[in-house]
This record gives structure tokens, C-alpha cells and sequence, in this order.
């Protein structure tokens, strides 16, 4: 079925939506590791999100994956995870541009993963865009600055792929799964495997040391960055394909920069101006190239409605 332009805006629109909270959480993070561990960080943050998730649509999710087999759901769920993790432990051994350059490359490796495991057909219009982006990140995110290669870029790159595996098998998952039980499984893994991950690599947290501040971003972690954006990634994966959804969250570092000026006082090179317009500049236009000339592999416009009705009906059974 061929997309009309005014069907895929809020589609469109959630991923934006989730660009802007991923970068001002990148941002605020910082603060959250002044008085508590990265990976206990996301102990607690991915805790209190499922414990909201569950309390909202854990209904709904028990019904839904009691007829569900593994496959549907486990693959975008530990690759979400796998993916978390890993950016969480890059931060910790290189710098933040270099993560933040590698971290943004699912636009490279989703279409790839997903020519695999879906058999869809490599969108080649994308190619051109796709460089441009690769180009813009670098230079948005080395800033003038210098890049290097070592553990950390290398588990900058697990992590970029894995997010690009949980796009591609998360898609695939909507075919038998509703938005809120794909998103619900993905945070309830990514609670596990970071607990164990924590649990083995770091002493455990003393709650009483945790100041104020980073119980702020904490919250703010789980409720919006995690809660909000695995529901409206899962949203627009229901009217996009993996491939443009993984074009469209390569703004998160154009908004990551913005916020890092406003509340941390970074400021960009001239160079990482140029980068920040140029991915914006291919963003809009690939989406534009997509939107005009159709995907026959994209999900029905319809997912938003069946969305709002799946709502309507779990609310009524509550």
C-alpha cells in the first residue's frame, strides 16, 4: 500500500519527538553519574519504567504473550538491551563524541539486518542520504576534534547495531504483537541484563548516597526516556520501515549538542555546525524522497488507528 505524505506524519512526528527526549536525557544523564554508577543507573531506571509499564499494560501483555511464541518478541527485546548496555559501558572508557558519532549509525546497519532477516530489498534511494548522514555525524560529533579506535568505539558499534537489530526484529514483532507488549518486553530485558550486568561488574549501589538531583534524572530516565520513547519507536515502526525510522533518530545528536550548550555550556565548532545541517538537510529530504515514492515493505497507515483501538479496548477490560 502506498503512504500518502499526511498519513506518515505522526509516525513521523514520534520520532522526532523521541529524538528530542534521547538528547536531552544524553545530556542529563551526566549528572545522574555524579552519585550513582552507570550500570546501577540503569538498574533503577529500567526497574521503575517496567514497574509503570507493567502497572499501565501489564493486562494486555500477559494476555498477549501467553499466545505468543519466543521469536516475536526476545530478538528486538536483548537487542534493545545488548544495545543499552553497551553504549552505558563505551561511555565509561572513551569519549563522548566518539560514542555519540558511532552510537547514530543504525541508519547504516538496519537496512542491512533487515535485508536479512525480513528478505526486504536494500531501499538504494537511501543510499545518498545515508552518507550524508554518516558524513554529518562525524563531523557534529568529533567537533573538531579528533577520532580514534579502541574498546570503547568497538562497543559504541555493538550497541549501534544492536539498536538496529531491535528496529528490524521490533518491526517484524509488530506483525503479531501490539506497540505497548513489543516496548514492554524490551524494557523488562533490559532491566534483567542490566541487573546482571551490574551485579557482576560493579559494587552495589547504596541508595542512601544517591543525591537528589540524580533521583530527578532517574525519574526522568525512566518515565520519559524509556517508558515514552520505546512507546512511540514501536508507534511509528507500525507506518515506517526500520530503514527510515533508523534515518529519522540520527537527529538525537543535533539535539544532544543543543541541549549539551544549553545546560552544560558545550559549544559547537563551525565544523559541527555544518554536520548538525547537513544530517537535518538529508533527514528531511530522504523522508521526503520516501514519502513520495511509496515503500511497498512499510507497514500499514493503519497501525495508528489499531494502536487507539487496542487502547480503547484494554481500557474497557480494566
Amino acid at each position: 500500500m502506498k503512504m500518502q505524505q499526511g498519513s506518515r506524519s505522526p509516525f513521523v512526528l514520534c520520532v522526532i519527538v523521541q529524538t528530542v527526549i534521547f538528547g536531552l536525557g544524553n545530556v542529563i544523564t551526566k549528572f545522574a553519574y555524579e552519585s550513582v554508577t552507570p550500570l546501577w543507573c540503569m538498574v533503577l531506571r529500567f526497574g521503575l519504567a517496567l514497574a509503570v509499564f507493567a502497572l499501565i499494560f501489564g493486562p494486555r501483555m500477559v494476555r498477549e504473550l501467553r499466545g505468543a511464541k519466543l521469536a516475536d518478541w526476545a530478538p528486538a527485546a536483548v537487542c534493545l538491551a545488548v544495545g543499552y548496555i553497551a553504549c552505558n559501558l563505551a561511555l565509561d572508557v572513551t569519549t563522548a563524541t566518539n560514542v555519540g558519532f558511532l552510537v547514530a549509525l543504525p541508519v547504516v546497519f538496519a537496512p542491512l539486518i533487515a535485508q536479512v532477516v525480513r528478505r526486504v530489498r536494500y531501499p538504494r534511494a537511501m543510499i545518498p542520504f545515508q552518507v550524508a548522514v554518516v558524513g554529518g555525524l562525524y563531523l557534529l560529533c568529533c567537533n573538531g576534534g579528533s577520532f580514534s579506535f579502541g574498546a570503547g568505539e568497538a562497543l559504541s558499534l555493538l550497541s549501534s547495531a544492536a539498536i538496529a537489530g531491535s528496529l528490524v526484529f521490533g518491526e517484524k514483532g509488530l506483525e503479531k504483537l501490539s506497540a505497548p507488549t513489543i516496548a514492554g518486553t524490551q524494557i523488562l530485558a533490559a532491566f534483567v541484563l542490566s541487573l546482571a550486568a551490574a551485579i557482576a561488574a560493579e559494587p552495589v549501589v547504596d541508595v542512601a548516597t544517591i543525591e537528589p538531583v540524580a533521583w530527578g534524572v532517574i525519574v526522568f530516565l525512566a518515565i520519559l526516556s524509556t517508558c515514552v520513547t520505546f512507546a512511540l519507536q514501536n508507534v511509528a515502526l507500525t507506518g515506517l520501515p526500520s530503514s527510515t525510522v533508523s534515518l529519522l533518530l540520527t537527529g538525537e545528536p543535533v539535539f544532544t549538542a543543543l541541549f549539551s550548550m544549553a545546560l552544560l555550556g558545550e559549544f559547537l565548532s563551525i565544523g559541527g555546525w555544518v554536520g548538525a545541517g547537513v544530517i537535518l538537510v538529508a533527514v528531511v529530504g530522504a523522508t521526503l524522497v520516501e514519502g513520495r515514492d511509496g515503500n511497498s515493505e512499510a507497514p500499514s497507515s493503519a497501525g495508528m488507528e489499531r494502536l487507539v483501538s487496542q487502547l480503547a479496548s484494554d481500557s474497557n477490560a480494566q
